[in-house]
């Protein structure tokens, strides 16, 4: 009774369940005699992973993070992947005499003293998630598997930096297989017969089971993730694979030189590149299903000094909110957002950094206006989603098919919207702003800071001030900031001349604290945060006078990225930090 008392006061204290849940935890306890964690569970007060934490952090256990399971080779040839699996339990790494286990259940104290007999030494474990260690356990076998067949004396290690010349003392059952979606060549396999086999590498391995394995894992975890891309870099030594979620880059495995050329070509022969061409860049794409749900890859290969650098852009349309009440547009600011776009005609540039989200609100926009009465027409490169009842066109320079000469080809289709996916020259720029005027609805994107800063970017590259002032309806800029995890956020404390600074003095701040629902960062999610700046007779004034954007900004009232950002702040979704770290 006391430790049901100590575990019932160390979660209330920790704000994961109320004093009512657990008072009815304990009558229900007392009635089928389950412990208490898992009937606040199976009531649904309480998650396994926020149980599992606390009773790690009660016993002094580590708890790991999903990025945190960094598995050695050494350590995963001592423990045969069916013991692994069944007990979902990942081999870590050696520390002297012992051996580093990732257990879903470091209480099991007979799956410990079989996974020592079955190790020939002793055992130390820490806890983690069990869906994340039987993901770890997937990869890193046949990580191993690939470096044992590709080079039997070059060892694998996870982005930790270990490495081991064992080789593996268990069978590798045969991975599951990505399969291409359906398109206009209909459903195929990826290792479909007849296709090209991979180079093999140096060492002579099968890659046709392991390294597509390997490659499969890499992509399905960074879907999994939900990371935006995968970097797959080449070092001196090594291939290194890294993962970009919420807007930064976060390590993965690694892999030994040796299996560079069937991990590359396997890529390669994914997005029907060509893999005897590795001196010039290439660009390719792919469509891929997984857990019942088509999922888009745009890949590119670059030539480096230590091999091809390839990134997988993930297009992964069920994850992206294509809805602007959910792109964190504020309620007046959304409302003047749907009025320009309801006009008949005029222009909207979208600006902001790359990776900023511009794409994502252009796309939000048109699923909107995409009503059926009217005709829609985009000209993009790349084209990221595809949208129905929309006519979207790619980029082809190498065919002659530029933004402005397919924009020209545009106007003669008879649209009534046209999105320009971004106005790079003066051709282009000049071709749009006279579509605006001449009766179209234009969206496109430009390369500025600031929404008020399009103004003399626009004048820079040859428009008139009068074309400007009547084509041009709104300006809107825009960057992605990270959102704190609901499920661990806390509090936090800001010295008051940083409060006064910011105006945030009677605001309550949190920040990230790190939980397995995050994967240890404090933060899930990314969210929009914007400057809206509509066309007034103000700004038409100052377009012609040249005002200075920040002036023009000032003068217009409006708020600008960091005010709304601080809005963001004072409600609790994002932190100080994440503010400034995209607008300073």
């Amino acid at each position: 009774m006391a430790v049901r008392r100590w575990l019932g006061d160390t979660l209330l204290n920790a704000g994961l369940v109320t004093r009512q849940q657990l008072d009815e935890a304990l009558a229900v306890q007392n009635t089928t005699g389950q412990k208490l964690g898992q009937t606040l569970v199976s009531l649904g007060y309480l998650t396994d992973s926020a149980l599992l934490q606390t009773l790690c952090a009660d016993a002094g256990i580590p708890f790991l993070s999903d990025a945190e399971l960094k598995p050695e080779t050494a350590a995963i040839d001592l423990i045969p992947i069916e013991l692994a699996r069944s007990h979902a339990v990942l081999p870590l790494k050696l520390e002297s005499r012992h051996l580093v286990l990732a257990m879903s259940d470091p209480f099991d104290l007979l799956t410990i003293r079989s996974l020592t007999r079955a190790a020939g030494r002793s055992v130390r474990v820490v806890g983690a998630q069990r869906e994340s260690v039987l993901r770890s356990i997937d990869m890193a076998y046949r990580v191993a598997a690939v470096a044992a067949a590709a080079a039997p004396k070059v060892g694998v290690a996870m982005a930790s930096g270990g490495a081991s010349t064992a080789p593996m003392s268990a069978p590798l059952s045969s991975p599951p297989k990505l399969e291409l979606a359906r398109g206009s060549e209909g459903a195929r396999s990826i290792n479909r017969p007849g296709w090209p086999a991979p180079q093999a590498p140096a060492g002579g391995a099968d890659d046709q089971g392991n390294a597509s394995g390997v490659v499969d894992d890499i992509i399905r975890r960074g879907v999994d993730l939900s990371a935006t891309d995968i970097h797959i870099e080449p070092t001196t030594d090594l291939i290194k694979v890294r993962y970009r979620i919420d807007g930064l880059l976060t390590d993965g495995p690694s892999f030994p030189k040796s299996a560079q050329s069937a991990l590359i070509s396997r890529v390669k022969i994914l997005s029907t590149l060509d893999i005897a061409d590795s001196r010039l860049p290439q660009d390719g794409r792919a469509r891929i299903r997984i857990g019942g749900r088509s999922v888009d890859l745009r890949v590119s290969t670059f030539p480096t000094l230590h091999g091809e650098d390839i990134v997988l852009r993930i297009l992964d349309r069920g994850r992206v909110a294509l809805e602007l009440e959910k792109l964190g547009i504020e309620s007046d600011d959304l409302l003047l957002f749907r009025t320009a776009l309801q006009r008949s005609h005029g222009i909207i540039p979208v600006t902001g950094p790359t990776g900023s989200g511009k794409t994502t609100t252009l796309y939000a926009a048109l699923a909107e206006l995409n009503t059926g009465d009217r005709a829609i027409i985009t000209l993009e490169d790349p084209i990221e989603y595809e949208m129905p009842q929309i006519r979207q066109s790619q980029v082809n320079v190498r065919a002659g098919l530029t933004f402005a000469s397919g924009l020209r080809s545009v106007l003669r289709h008879d649209p009534d919207i046209i999105l320009v996916g971004e106005m790079r020259d003066q051709e282009t720029m000049q071709i749009g702003l006279s579509a605006a005027l001449t009766g179209h609805l234009v969206l496109t994107t430009l390369h500025t800071t600031t929404a008020a800063g399009t103004i003399p970017r626009l004048l820079d590259m040859g428009a008139e001030p009068f074309v400007i002032s009547s084509a041009v309806t709104m300006f809107v800029s825009q960057r992605l900031v990270r959102v704190l995890c609901t499920q661990c956020k806390a509090k936090q404390e800001v010295p008051t001349a940083v409060r006064k600074r910011f105006g945030l003095e009677d605001a309550t701040l949190y920040g990230p604290r790190g939980c397995s629902s995050c994967r240890g960062t404090g933060y899930r999610g990314r969210l929009g945060i914007y400057e809206i700046l509509p066309m007034s007779p103000d700004i038409v004034q100052a377009i012609f006078d040249r005002t200075a954007p920040e002036q023009i900004h000032k003068d217009s009232g409006r708020p600008t990225l960091l005010q709304d950002g601080m809005r963001k702040v004072r409600a609790g979704v994002t932190t100080l930090d994440e503010i400034l770290r995209v607008t300073a």
